[in-house]
């Protein structure tokens, strides 16, 4: 079982259209600008996950133990217990120490399961329990994508990823999800807006900013989601080509001074 799913969040959803730009305004804050010209503050979340951690299993949690009870794994016939596998991988680290992974657990060849997870780094380095957040296909099937990751954590502990809902044993589309680590609490993205048509695939725009703005990717466009409390006001951009011709007539005003200078010198 994953996080506990309570009620969405309300979120204000602006449409980016197919081509937003991403930039940095004046103070150094991130922005992103959809194609009808308007920008909006967005700070994509910063990974702090050591590089010792990165590409290892060696001392990760695992969220469950390799299922050497699977009924083939167990059947004379078809013994295929040595086949049973569970290791984990941490994905991203907050400034906090808390991280989310993805455990993938299975009989190789046969069934490959994913689980996101959160854990808190130990004062001695070590990792705390894992807590499950949402499941999905692992990287080991044969599907073109696997159907569970993590796009990001924020500093005050939100979890950005995907996964794919089961129904009756078949795993469904995939899912977009956010946990928020204070309320327990599990959001499914996607069923927030039933009139947009999401894109299927998990490898399009994903992202999270540290305030819990969300750019995500529908079918046909890109989308600002920003949470209750935080400005969904569109934020002034100065007008560059105003310092550009400024510039220029100082330049060219430099120059002819120069200029005449060293005429005069020559007569």
């Amino acid at each position: 079982m994953g996080a506990t799913a309570l009620a969405d969040p309300t979120y204000t959803i602006i449409d980016l259209g197919t081509s937003p730009t991403n930039g940095v305004d004046s103070s150094g804050n991130g922005t992103i600008t959809g194609s009808n010209g308007l920008t909006y503050t967005f700070n994509p979340v910063q990974n702090y996950l050591p590089a010792q951690w990165s590409n290892t299993t060696q001392g990760v949690p695992i969220v469950y133990p390799a299922p050497t009870n699977w009924v083939e794994a167990t059947s004379p016939i078809y013994p295929y217990s040595n086949l049973a596998y569970s290791y984990s991988n941490l994905i991203a680290m907050n400034n906090q120490g808390l991280a989310a992974g993805i455990n993938q657990w299975g009989i190789a060849g046969y069934q490959y399961s994913g689980e996101a997870f959160l854990t808190q780094q130990q004062a001695n380095g070590s990792w705390g329990t894992p807590i499950p957040l949402w499941s999905g296909i692992a990287s080991g099937s044969t599907m073109v994508w696997p159907y569970v990751g993590i796009a990001g954590i924020s500093p005050n502990g939100q979890v950005l990823g995907y996964g794919s809902i089961i129904e009756q044993g078949v795993y469904g589309a995939a899912i977009k999800y956010l946990y928020d680590s204070k309320t327990q609490s599990l959001t499914n993205l996607t069923s927030l807006i039933n009139s947009m048509n999401w894109s299927d695939a998990p490898t399009g725009t994903l992202q999270l900013d540290n305030q819990g703005r969300i750019l995500t990717q529908a079918l046909q466009s890109n989308l600002l989601l920003i949470p209750q409390g935080v400005s969904a006001d569109p934020i002034p951009v100065p007008e560059p080509e105003s310092w550009a011709v400024f510039a220029t007539l100082i330049g060219g005003l430099i120059a002819h001074k120069r200029l005449r200078s060293r005429t005069r010198s020559w007569t």
